[in-house]
């Protein structure tokens, strides 16, 4: 992740509302401070940065690397995808397979991510909890049964208005007119070509849609819900996170909600950061059995229960900035 730290009271000047709702606001949604990368650094930086330490540390052979899937919302280039962007800083085998998916915050469950914050500085709606940052995740083959991950997947395309980014794609390509900036009913600033969310309508989602997936989920696998010692979900705010641990039915202890207010909201990257902030000494001795859900743009939800333990690594690694791509001790 950025090693460069926004703090939300330095940021409270920049919103056009009294600084003492903004405040209130904070104290309830988690914001304290977040990680944005400067404008020299790209998520395919910090996912190459992050795969050069692990090469420099012996976690990671760059000779045994067989595939590179990069899953991530925004892009270096038009063309080429982001998987051979990193393929080329990383100077890997001409024999690795690469391969992008363009996905949100659901990103997380399907290796690579890259999360980069799209929205406007004025907007108080989306920018305080917004982070970049990226996730290397390391996949191998195992013929040990306990090592199956299930997946449960759901969209609901009919949603797909509450959170989006309206200008920038074929639908409405970006002009000098979509970025002029525009005042919500709210008070907040935005342009067409910054994201735009129905906060009322993300929630509602995430609360009516998510613990049923849950529950689904166990089904699948064929557990009990108090079987599961974490659950490890995409973190949106701290509110929306402490309302959904209750709906689910399980302790807040387990479901973690403080990773807006160290790092934000960084999309398909929150479940890994989660996991090794939270849990990434743990998980270098001991075995637990997690679910991991996410849920976003969309509107979209999945969910997926997995052993995670014994790992030979599970740490935050901070990215210098300036475009850095290799790391050097």
């Amino acid at each position: 992740m950025p090693q460069q730290v926004y703090r939300f009271e330095d940021e409270l000047k920049c919103f056009p509302f009294p600084e003492k709702t903004s405040r209130r606001l904070g104290r309830v949604m988690g914001f304290n401070e977040h990680r944005i990368a400067d404008a020299r650094t790209t998520p395919c930086d910090l996912a190459s940065y992050t795969m050069s330490y692990l090469f420099h540390q012996g976690w990671l052979c760059r000779d045994s690397l067989q595939g590179l899937v990069v899953v991530a919302q925004m892009a270096d280039h038009p063309v080429p995808g982001n998987s051979k962007v990193i393929h080329g800083q990383l100077a890997l085998p001409t024999d690795v397979f690469c391969t992008d998916i363009y996905e949100n915050c659901i990103g997380a469950l399907i290796t690579t991510d890259g999360g980069a914050c799209r929205a406007n500085k004025l907007d108080r709606n989306t920018y305080p909890l917004c982070g970049d940052a990226a996730a290397v995740t390391v996949v191998s083959r195992s013929d040990d049964p306990e090592d199956v991950i299930h997946f449960v997947f759901r969209n609901d395309g009919s949603r797909r208005d509450a959170l989006l980014v309206p200008a920038g794609g074929c639908r409405m390509p970006a002009t000098a007119e979509t970025a002029k900036m525009i005042q919500d009913e709210m008070g907040n600033y935005r342009s067409l070509n910054n994201m735009h969310m129905d906060g009322t309508a993300v929630f509602q989602f995430v609360m009516e849609c998510v613990p049923p997936l849950i529950e689904e989920t166990c089904r699948y696998v064929g557990i009990e819900k108090d079987d599961i010692q974490y659950h490890l979900t995409h973190q949106p705010n701290r509110f929306m996170l402490q309302k959904l641990a209750d709906l689910i039915g399980v302790p807040r202890e387990i479901l973690f909600n403080n990773i807006v207010e160290n790092f934000g909201n960084s999309s398909s990257v929150t479940i890994p950061v989660n996991i090794a902030f939270n849990l990434g000494k743990r998980l270098l001795h001991e075995r637990l059995l997690a679910c991991c859900s996410a849920f976003g743009a969309g509107l979209s939800l999945a969910a997926a229960v997995c052993h995670l333990g014994q790992m030979d690594f599970c740490e935050l690694i901070e990215h210098p900035g300036n475009g850095i791509t290799e790391y050097s001790a």
